[in-house]
């Protein structure tokens, strides 16, 4: 079960980021355009790409210490980055998503092909999927370990698109508080700074380790 929220908390903190992927997935739910297909678009997305971080590139790094030091310090800078970007949003920035541009409505081909475009070709998602989790999941022993995390990653995802999608017109009103962004931002800040320093104790003890 530890495991297991320790994967749900890491993909709920690099999942809720309000990006270009999510921004669409929200303005098609409000719009009620072609939401199921996008919502199953995104989640074999994160599925796929997620256990290829999870069983692929976390199970190369097992074999080297060097890389899955450099991997984590990488994920450490990376974490640590968007903690203080979400903290500078939740103090600086407030947020509304901008839903003026009602053009016509895309069909379910273009939709799939947008949602598609904008998250293959966001590089974040990569860095998300292969470095950061690829790089947690390779500091567990066994393989029912890793299971267990890419169930708590995977859980995230099914529940924020499908609630996101669904849901998102029932929350149109806490979507336009700045209050609530910022809360959300600052939630989002502290489990990336949470999961920053559990990758740096694990560097130094691989360090210490190695030294020994």
């Amino acid at each position: 079960m530890e495991i297991f929220l320790k994967g749900f908390l890491l993909g709920f903190s690099l999942i809720v980021v309000i990006g270009p992927q999510n921004a669409f997935v929200i303005k098609q739910g409000l719009l009620k355009n072609h939401i199921t297909s996008i919502i199953i678009a995104c989640l074999l997305c994160d599925f796929v790409v997620i256990s290829l971080g999870v069983f692929g590139v976390g199970k190369a790094l097992e074999n080297s210490h060097f890389a899955l030091i450099a991997i984590s310090i990488v994920g450490i800078l990376f974490l640590l980055f968007y903690a203080f970007m979400s903290f500078k949003s939740a103090i600086f920035a407030p947020k509304s998503l901008d839903l003026s541009r009602t053009s016509a409505l895309l069909s379910q081909k273009q939709a799939i092909f947008s949602i598609l475009a904008l998250t293959l070709l966001n590089p974040n998602f990569y860095l998300d999927a292969l470095i950061i989790i690829g790089g947690v999941s390779a500091t567990m022993d066994s393989s029912m370990q890793k299971a267990c995390f890419l169930a708590g990653v995977l859980c995230v995802s099914l529940l924020w698109y499908v609630g996101v999608g669904y849901g998102v017109r029932v929350l149109l009103p806490l979507f336009k508080s700045h209050a609530a962004w910022r809360a959300l931002d600052a939630i989002t800040g502290l489990i990336m700074c949470g999961v920053a320093y559990y990758l740096a104790r694990f560097v130094w003890d691989l360090c210490i380790h190695k030294l020994a």
